[in-house]
């Protein structure tokens, strides 16, 4: 899995920032590094940085406040989506942006980003969710997780 992600500040338009307020969850890792900003599926509201009909979009990290219809997850399993156990919901492909991403205390770098899928509940709220699949070896034994997120134009 990856309970969070981050992205470099410099890829977040300042409107962004403001809007959802983004500027609380601003890390720097080391005095060196750049600023990046935070994404954790624990954060009171779970969000993710995606590129979504054209242009980049700040949307809720799964369904937790369960307000709609929406699987209550935060992942979903490439196949699940195959399977079309979730074709009620209409998913659509989405590209999460990420530079880094975390699972069990181990962050590791992410090239090109993740790919997710975004539903719409019965009044067109949108939620994205991380798809898994299942993991390297060389991801198990890094995180000791199962599961991976399918990464684009690659795999860890």
């Amino acid at each position: 899995m990856c309970t969070g992600i981050t992205i470099a500040c410099r890829d977040i338009p300042t409107r962004l920032i403001r809007k959802h307020q983004l500027d609380e969850r601003i890390i720097q890792r080391s005095e060196t590094a750049d600023k990046e900003i935070l994404f954790m599926q624990r954060h009171r509201q779970p969000l993710l940085p995606v590129f979504y009909e054209g242009e980049l979009q700040i949307l809720p990290w799964g369904n937790r406040p369960r307000h709609n219809n929406a699987p209550l997850a935060w992942w979903c399993e490439v196949a699940t989506l195959e399977s079309g156990a979730w074709s009620m919901y209409h998913p659509e492909p989405v590209e999460i942006l990420a530079n880094f991403g975390l699972e069990r205390g181990v962050w590791f770098q992410i090239r090109e980003g993740i790919q997710g899928a975004i539903i719409h509940d019965q009044h067109e709220q949108p939620c994205v969710y991380m798809l898994l699949q299942p993991a390297s070896h060389y991801y198990q034994v890094m995180t000791g997780y199962h599961r991976e997120p399918v990464f684009l134009g690659e795999q860890i």
